[in-house]
C-alpha cells in the first residue's frame, strides 16, 4: 500500500528545524537592521561636519544654526534619528545624533570637530 502524505513525527521535525533556524536568523537580521540605522546616524553627522566646515572656513567659527534656513542650511529628515549641535567655544562644536524611537530610544552618537565619533549607542564606531 503507498503512503500519501506526511507523518506526526515528519511534520514536527521540520517545525522544530524551521523553529531553531528562525531563533538563530531573527536576532542577526535585528543586529543588521540596527547597524544600518546607525550608518543613518553617520551619516547625518558627516553631512554637518561638512556644513560646519564650510561655515568655518567663511566666519572663522562654528554655528549651532543647522536647521533649513539657518546658518548651515542642511535638511536632515532621518526618521530614528534627531540632530543636534552645541558650540560650546568659537572653535570647537559636538554634532549628537539621537535615536529617537523603538527599544533604543535615546542613546547617542556624537561627533566633534576633529571628527571623533563616540556615544552610547551600542553600533561600532
Amino acid at each position: 500500500m503507498g503512503r500519501k502524505g506526511f507523518t506526526l513525527v515528519e511534520v514536527l521535525i521540520v517545525v522544530i528545524i524551521i523553529g531553531i533556524l528562525a531563533s538563530i536568523g531573527i536576532p542577526q537580521f535585528a543586529a543588521s537592521i540596527e547597524k544600518a540605522k546607525g550608518g543613518e546616524a553617520k551619516a547625518g553627522l558627516g553631512h554637518i561636519q561638512t556644513g560646519e566646515k564650510v561655515y568655518f572656513a567663511e566666519n572663522e567659527k562654528y554655528t549651532n544654526n543647522i536647521a533649513v534656513g539657518g546658518d548651515l542650511d542642511i535638511n536632515l529628515t532621518q526618521k530614528y534619528w534627531s540632530f543636534s549641535v552645541d558650540v560650546p567655544t568659537p572653535t570647537t562644536y559636538m554634532a549628537t545624533a539621537t535615536r529617537s524611537g523603538g527599544t533604543r530610544s535615546g542613546l547617542t552618537i556624537t561627533m566633534d570637530q576633529a571628527g571623533v565619533v563616540s556615544g552610547t549607542w551600542e553600533g561600532s564606531f
